[in-house]
């Protein structure tokens, strides 16, 4: 579970109050310049803020631009740099990793020459293999094409269905509203709604907050 309880961040974030539970999909819409990103590594612990910020396990950040996660020379090197090299079982992770994020014909190619959607889940794999039990990821679908964006929403399905607690920022949040049981929206650094996904969806004024919202939240799910 995480908790944050009255976060501020300098002149950006005011008296944040909310509760993750433990297996929770939570999206955290806005417009830009609502203070989400900013969030998130207020939670990572990067940024220095006032209020409370607990975890029942390890948190991992997924940036918007992959180029600050990603530094091996190849896709087997990148995802074998956070493991410890003496771990009997190192080889055995990583080619798990692979399978799972759909690697496995990549191992050898250069992060460079990836697709943005293979460079997405490529970052995603590498928090993964911490062993990080929630997730935070900052605007996942930015400067992804259409079928980057689909496999994007796969695997985040797919970690979801395998437990993981997933706290989503973004502003394209038709992508991923179906998914969500958990709803946060920002405005001008404070929390405007939240409150379960079915509830927030429904009562919101989402055009107040400039954010469009295309169709019934059951219409959105991608296949």
């Amino acid at each position: 579970m995480l908790r944050v309880r009255d976060l501020s961040y300098r002149d950006i974030l005011h008296s944040i109050d909310f509760t993750v539970p433990d297996g929770s999909f939570t999206v955290i819409a806005g417009r830009n310049g609502s203070g989400k990103s900013c969030l998130l590594r207020c939670i990572k612990g990067l940024y220095r803020h006032q209020g409370e910020v607990t975890a029942s396990g390890s948190c991992a950040l997924v940036f918007q631009d992959t180029s600050t996660q990603i530094i091996g020379q190849t896709v087997r090197r990148d995802l074998e740099f956070g493991l410890d090299r003496g771990d009997p079982q190192r080889e055995h992770k990583v080619m798990d990793a692979a399978r799972t994020f759909g690697l496995e014909q990549l191992l050898d190619r250069r992060p460079s020459t990836l697709s943005g959607g293979e460079r997405r889940r490529l970052a995603i794999a590498d928090v993964c293999l911490t062993g990080a039990d929630i997730l935070l990821l900052d605007e996942p679908f930015a400067n992804l094409d259409y079928p980057g964006i689909r496999s994007v929403i796969a695997l985040l399905k797919e970690l979801h269905a395998r437990g993981r607690t997933i706290i989503l920022v973004s502003h394209e949040v038709d992508k991923v509203l179906a998914l969500a049981d958990y709803i946060i929206i920002l405005d001008n650094g404070r929390i405007a709604e939240q409150g379960p996904a079915d509830e927030v969806f429904t009562t919101a004024d989402w055009g107040k907050y400039g954010i469009r919202i295309s169709g019934p939240r059951e219409a959105m799910l991608w296949d």
